[in-house]
């Protein structure tokens, strides 16, 4: 990582995204980094925090002081794409993610929860429209629908697939939920470089 002298002559100068970012990224050199998935969602949590924040910082302390505000909210598009990415990735997945047939089977209401992926991708898409307009707010309104509708989808294939006495999970449970964490951490990232 570059030295903050050779970047900024002072925090002073720092806006507070940019004094956050700052310091998420000092955090971030002075903890270990690992690769494997860690036991804690807390821990997952933080680390993809970090991770983004650092991204978002990096971008940003790289960038002119008075770079205009489309490009510095780019990397946060980038961040909000990235996240639009795994939740279709994971409802193709789930779209056959419960025991049964050659490839596995859709869960049991499958059709009542594809609206909730459909507006998860719909809502960080129009994020990323907001984020190009310089419209924050908005950004911010559709994040949360997004996260809102992310939380709907794995309530709702909960214990969804046939077998058990109420029901079970799909196969892939675990890694859906790991899945949700690393978009919600993320995306909460974003939120607070907006300001939200």
């Amino acid at each position: 990582m570059l030295k903050q002298k050779s970047i900024v002559s002072s925090r002073s100068e720092l806006s507070k995204p940019r004094l956050m970012a700052l310091q998420a990224m000092q955090a971030e050199e002075s903890s270990q980094v690992t690769f494997e998935i860690a036991p804690s969602k807390m821990l997952a949590t933080r680390s993809l925090r970090s991770w983004t924040a650092a991204m978002i910082g990096g971008v940003l302390f790289l960038n002119p002081l008075d770079v205009a505000a489309q490009n510095a909210n780019r990397p946060a598009q980038t961040v909000v794409s990235n996240a639009k990415s795994q939740i279709q990735d994971m409802v193709i997945s789930m779209s056959q993610g419960c025991s049964g047939g050659a490839h596995g089977v859709p869960p049991l209401n499958w059709a009542a929860l594809q609206p909730h992926a459909n507006s998860a991708v719909n809502a960080l898409d129009a994020a990323v429209t907001a984020l190009s307009h310089d419209l924050k707010a908005d950004a911010l309104r559709q994040i949360n629908i997004a996260e809102g509708e992310l939380d709907a989808l794995l309530n709702g294939v909960h214990n969804n697939c046939s077998g058990g006495a109420h029901g079970e999970d799909p196969v892939g449970m675990s890694g859906y939920l790991a899945i949700k964490a690393s978009v919600q951490g993320r995306l909460d990232t974003v939120k607070i470089f907006l300001g939200g």
